[in-house]
């Protein structure tokens, strides 16, 4: 039989049924075809540019005549040729050859080669041996035409009927049942039921047309052939069934190399010993000591199979080198721990520091969980486990992956688990729980929150608290009057007053504190001792933004110690700082072009058109509220503390981003309660709500060389060269008068006159 040359794996899958042998499409040899009818070679050539007009023949579904070049390919290790078939299925057009060209018969055919044809009532000289079928087999005696062959077609008929199949499904069937007929040994009429584990394909079908037929024949009884068990029985030293030709199994030779014999302090036979046990005593200690599958017998032994399914035991070794115990890796191993971890939730007591709902406490201490690391957990009480079910739905509820979440349950298990879960928690002592890298305390404490388990801690502002932890660091002579500085921009001193923002208040210590340890360095220890030249001095070490930012907060720290009466006098009243005032700029018509394809976020280009079309910045971006939205009019309502509200009427190009936006959070957070308009995978499932981060909005933006306050800038000065009305810019952006004055100005450099008065 001529073949193109082909891989075992491909030979492999012909006798499975995968492939088939049949005449090359392309150059015409019998070889093994793939699903588009051509051989393995003339796959890699075409694929390797050897063959265009064939690819283009394929592309539109022609077929050129066989007998094409055939080109070889050299076959060499770790270079693998790709030859996929070109296509899944056969060409669509029909173009078919001839038999004589096909080198096969157009009528049905009878191979003899296939079931050869047995004299009628010879006996067999040995045992027959398992087929292996393929529906090449089938294809090939269609042609042979079994005594019974008219019963069995009927009943196939009648079965194709009841079902309500077509013609394939009856041919491919009869393959099977014909296969089975030629199958028969000569001696027997009936099919045997174990010949037709032998077929490729339809064996209950064809099991059940040969019994309406009447003929199959009834089950055997399972037999074991002569050959099959001559010089085959057990080990001698593990009594291991099914060992080979030899007394020992394998696993005994290699265990008879390595150990010294001796009598067993167990079974009391002379075998290789280790620890004074022969190899099957210490399989059984191994497998019995923790007794999970109840296969310790009382009075005996339980035997095993040889073989690959023989139980192997891992010996392990010491640092030494030394072999030491009796188990070894993974499987004993594994059974082991399964039950010592299962002896010790038997051993579990509900703990004895459950929290009392309605008990006050003397005095509240920090927890210290680090002492509890390692130690298993208690017990859980009914309720705690009811509560750790309905976080856990919950969670499933919220659209979140239970895997993601792992560090949340095992927080909340370990809180219920040692305090209950009768009495709230102090949120304190879940956020010093997360300090542990496998617990996490955010989604525990918005669920206690919402279903009012949570004893919420007093709310300290971040930046306040690291303005006052900069003035604990400061030198000692100054803490007293930083902290007083502080108190007064907090309306905390001794006199009424606005209070100044705490990002404000952060700012300000942190420039100031610089000046302080330069004065501290110089020999100062008192603020009733700083000049004038002191603080000159330090300014004149800083340039740009930050001297005049230095400048600010020194000012302000002085002008409260003389409000407070703590020094005589103000040194830096008379210091006065020139300081350039930039003026807006206009960004290149290059920078904006093309600028929201580059963006490939809803999100991102709603940002981008809110900051360029209508001048809104980072914060009034990050306050939009879904409520204040109406699609219906177009219109949409900034919202400023202290200001009037502001309200943006909404072109075409940004009421369809607004819708593509509110699509896209829709399908990725349904049910997310957040009312900002804009949000993202965190904020979306924070129950408290929280905006955006100003990077979330700005970063984008950054990645294509933008920046929405230049945005913001660029839009202002735009408007306010087609128009010289302060007001108007004050309406549709709303500016303040200063602001919109300085955008006129800037605008209009021409018409107006430097200010007498300006700096």
């Amino acid at each position: 039989m001529g073949v193109c040359p082909e891989c075992r794996a491909a030979t492999y899958q012909m006798r499975q049924g995968k492939l088939r042998e049949e005449d090359c499409l392309r150059c015409g040899w019998l070889a093994i075809v793939g699903a588009d009818g051509t051989c393995r070679c003339c796959r890699a050539a075409v694929r390797l540019g050897e063959d265009p007009a064939w690819l283009r023949a394929v592309l539109e579904r022609r077929l050129l005549p066989a007998g094409r070049p055939l080109q070889l390919a050299l076959r060499m290790d770790g270079l693998r040729l790709k030859t996929l078939p070109l296509r899944q299925t056969r060409p669509l057009t029909t173009v078919k050859l001839p038999s004589w060209a096909r080198g096969r018969p157009a009528e049905l055919q009878d191979d003899p080669c296939v079931c050869v044809t047995e004299v009628p009532g010879q006996l067999g000289l040995f045992a027959p041996c398992p087929r292996s079928f393929t529906r090449e087999h089938g294809t090939r005696i269609r042609g042979r035409t079994p005594v019974e062959w008219p019963i069995v077609l009927a009943e196939l008929k009648a079965i194709a009927a009841e079902r309500g199949v077509g013609e394939t499904w009856l041919v491919h069937t009869g393959d099977g049942a014909r296969l089975a007929l030629a199958s028969r040994p000569p001696t027997e009429r009936l099919v045997s039921p174990e010949a037709l584990v032998d077929l490729p394909q339809m064996r209950p079908t064809v099991q059940l047309v040969l019994q309406r037929a009447g003929l199959l024949a009834r089950p055997r009884p399972r037999l074991v052939p002569g050959w099959w068990s001559k010089g085959r029985g057990s080990c001698r030293d593990c009594l291991a069934w099914t060992n080979g030709n030899d007394q020992r199994c394998r696993d005994c030779q290699m265990w008879g190399h390595t150990h010294a014999d001796g009598p067993c302090h167990r079974c009391g036979r002379g075998l290789p010993l280790r620890d004074g046990h022969c190899r099957r005593c210490l399989l059984l200690l191994a497998e019995t000591e923790y007794d999970l599958d109840h296969i310790a017998l009382e009075g005996g032994d339980q035997l095993w199979f040889g073989g690959p399914y023989a139980p192997h035991l891992k010996t392990t070794t010491n640092r030494a080198g030394e072999q030491t115990g009796l188990y070894g890796r993974r499987r004993l191993q594994t059974k082991r721990r399964i039950a010592v971890q299962t002896s010790r939730a038997t051993a579990h007591t509900v703990s004895e520091h459950l929290a009392i709902p309605g008990q006050l406490l003397l005095f509240h201490a920090l927890r210290d969980w680090s002492r509890l690391d390692g130690r298993p957990l208690p017990a859980l009480t009914p309720n705690a486990e009811a509560l750790l079910a309905d976080f856990t739905s919950h969670i499933r509820a919220r659209g979140w992956t239970l895997p993601g979440n792992q560090a949340s349950l095992s927080a909340l298990k370990f809180l219920v688990a040692h305090l209950g879960a009768d009495a709230p928690f102090h949120e304190t002592d879940v956020r010093l729980l997360a300090h542990h890298p496998n617990f996490a305390a955010p989604r525990v404490i918005n669920y206690l929150r919402a279903i009012g388990l949570l004893v919420p801690d007093e709310k300290s502002d971040a930046l306040l608290a690291t303005a006052r932890r900069y003035a604990d660091e400061a030198p000692a002579a100054f803490q007293d009057g930083v902290h007083r500085w502080i108190d007064v921009m907090c309306n905390a001193g001794t006199r009424p007053s606005l209070p100044l923002a705490p990002s404000t208040v952060h700012g300000y210590v942190r420039r100031a504190r610089t000046c302080l340890n330069i004065w501290h360095t110089v020999g100062i220890d008192d603020l009733r001792a700083i000049t004038a030249d002191h603080i000159t001095t330090v300014l004149d070490t800083l340039t740009g933004e930050t001297r005049k930012t230095t400048a600010t907060a020194v000012r302000s720290l002085f002008r409260a110690l003389k409000r407070e009466k703590l020094i005589f006098r103000d040194p830096t009243r008379g210091i006065t700082l020139t300081v350039a005032i930039p003026l807006p700029k206009a960004l290149p018509d290059e920078r904006l072009v093309g600028a929201l394809d580059l963006l490939p976020f809803a999100r991102d280009k709603l940002s981008l058109t809110l900051a360029a079309v209508h001048a809104l910045g980072v914060h009034d971006q990050r306050g939009l509220l879904l409520d204040d939205l109406d699609r219906a009019r177009g219109r949409l309502t900034v919202r400023r503390a202290g200001r009037l509200d502001r309200t943006i009427y909404l072109d075409e190009l940004t009421h369809q981003l607004i819708k593509k936006w509110l699509a896209e959070r829709h399908r990725r957070w349904p049910s997310s309660t957040n009312p900002h308009l804009l949000v993202t995978a965190r904020t979306s499932a924070d129950d408290n709500h929280p905006k955006v981060h100003p990077r979330a909005i700005s970063k984008p933006l950054s990645r294509i060389g933008l920046q929405p306050g230049r945005l913001r800038m660029d839009r202002i000065l735009d408007e306010a060269t087609h128009t010289e009305d302060p007001v108007h810019l004050i309406r549709l952006f709303g500016l303040s008068p200063i602001t919109a004055m300085r955008y006129v100005r800037a605008a209009h450099p021409d018409r107006y006159r430097p200010l007498p008065i300006a700096p």
